[in-house]
């Protein structure tokens, strides 16, 4: 096995990440998309959902650096990078670097990158100020790169009820079919690529 080979597997397998400072488990209250009242055939068939490998994610509507709102179930047959993070975490904002990077070289294969800030520097619910600060010095938010006001209440580290962020920053990837297909705690530029590999192909 190659110098490279034997780095790579080990950078993979130690990820990097910042431990939650607090953990404010309150329940998730994440709706379902339902398009029928509108005559419209939805193809959200599932009436269960949760944040483990082989489920539909629950949805969520957020404000993005516009003023607008993005829902995630909205991006039906988009590939999905869901990037928890927090303005305090240094390896999210490693992470945040290279955000520009991976999706320039993915921009044919119909992928979405959200960035959801969860904690401000000061440990707070981010403001529009804070996303917007955030998506200019990493020169995301755009519509591949949206970053999104997110909030505490979406996270539990049980995965019970909310998403399983353990520690930051944390990564679904989820298909076109909105199922999760892998679920990654912590850094690590490689183990993002294969991340994004297994839901771009």
């Amino acid at each position: 096995m190659s110098k490279i080979t034997i780095l790579l597997i080990s950078i993979a397998m130690t990820a990097m990440s910042c431990k939650p400072s607090t953990v404010d488990i309150t329940g998730n209250d994440q709706k379902l998309n339902d398009s029928a009242a509108a005559g419209v055939k939805s193809p959200i068939t599932w009436t269960n959902c949760g944040s483990s490998v082989g489920e539909h994610p629950c949805d969520f509507t957020l404000v993005d650096t516009d003023g607008n709102e993005v829902t995630l179930y909205d991006l039906y047959g988009k590939a999905i990078v869901v990037d928890f993070s927090t303005m305090w975490c240094y390896y999210c904002q490693v992470a945040a670097a290279d955000i520009k990077g991976l999706v320039d070289s993915y921009n044919d294969k119909d992928l979405i990158y959200l960035t959801i800030l969860a904690q401000n520097f000061q440990g707070e619910t981010p403001t529009d100020e804070d996303i917007n600060e955030w998506a200019r010095h990493f020169e995301i938010g755009e519509q591949l790169s949206p970053v999104l006001a997110g909030n505490m209440s979406m996270i539990d580290p049980t995965g019970v009820n909310g998403w399983q962020v353990e520690s930051w920053p944390a990564f679904y990837f989820i298909s076109k079919e909105m199922t999760i297909v892998n679920y990654l705690k912590g850094y690590s530029s490689y183990s993002i690529t294969q991340g994004i590999e297994s839901i771009v192909n």
